[in-house]
């Protein structure tokens, strides 16, 4: 296999970065793109595409802006949707490349809220989507207080771009303590959020849960139940509404938030790569 980087430039100037894992054979079955979680990066998921172009598929991904490499202010957005045309930027690119074969987008955590907004606003771009633990409410022993969430929506107005602690536990993210002293030690993790980040992601995950009817590609959806991080009763909520001859819905439920990191991940790919192996016989 390859791995190449890049930069995609924007309309505005905006650059964003790139990486790519590319099987031995230019006959990939389908190409796939990640979008990593809240203040991570791409380069998390690394052994996860490495996977998978060892299977095949042409894998990319991208550090959407503020994240990673990709420049801007640390996990600050002035509209949530700016996150989603950073990745149908990089879409772009990968439907260039081989205009004919089809794209699958893989989402994590917030990563996984984008790609359902996608799916659901953009089911052109995608023949399906994939998604674990996504971002769709914050779990309820960490949620922010009232009197917080009160606070973030008057500065989301008057000093959108103030940071708060995340306040997510690492601890959490995987039952292998070296994934969350990793996580811990990496220096392109970020710690704060924004006010307007957090009013724009709340006003992105009410869209979305309110949409799940509209669906119109094939998802995987996948949720960890022992996930302290996001809540596991909304995934379910959406799955449960969103057109059921579309939808395949998995829960790990001894797993923490980040499935791809848990002891047990190759489980966890087995599914996926069934999944995509089905979705392919499909096409």
């Amino acid at each position: 296999m390859t791995q190449v980087e890049g930069w995609v430039t924007r309309s505005g100037g905006t650059q964003i970065f790139w990486r790519r894992v590319q099987p031995q054979s230019r006959e990939a079955r389908l190409a796939l793109l990640f979008v990593h979680g809240l203040a991570e990066h791409s380069g998390r998921y690394l052994h996860v595409m490495r996977h998978f172009s060892a299977r095949g598929y042409d894998c990319w991904a991208l550090d959407y802006r503020g994240h990673g490499k990709s420049p801007g202010k640390r996990v600050h957005v002035s509209r949530f949707e700016s996150y989603l045309d950073d990745v149908l930027a990089v879409a772009g690119l990968v439907h260039e490349e081989d205009p004919g074969r089809h794209l699958v987008f893989i989402g994590h955590s917030q990563g996984g809220l984008i790609v359902l907004e996608l799916a659901l606003a953009y089911p052109e771009q995608m023949a399906g989507a994939i998604v674990s633990s996504p971002f769709l409410a914050v779990h309820p022993d960490a949620r922010p207080s009232f009197a917080l969430r009160c606070i973030a929506q008057v500065l989301s107005v008057i000093a959108p771009s103030l940071m708060f602690p995340s306040g997510a536990d690492p601890d959490f993210l995987s039952h292998d303590p070296g994934v969350c002293r990793a996580y811990v030690e990496d220096p392109l993790v970020s710690r704060k959020v924004s006010a307007r980040w957090f009013t724009e992601v709340v006003k992105a995950q009410a869209a979305t849960m309110a949409g799940a009817r509209g669906l119109h590609v094939p998802a995987l959806v996948m949720q960890s139940g022992a996930d302290h991080l996001v809540d596991p009763e909304a995934t379910r909520q959406w799955a449960s509404t969103a057109p059921q001859e579309l939808v395949t819905y998995v829960e790990w439920n001894e797993l923490y938030h980040e499935m791809f990191n848990e002891p047990v991940h190759e489980r966890v790919f087995s599914r996926m790569e069934s999944w995509l192996m089905s979705l392919g016989a499909q096409e």
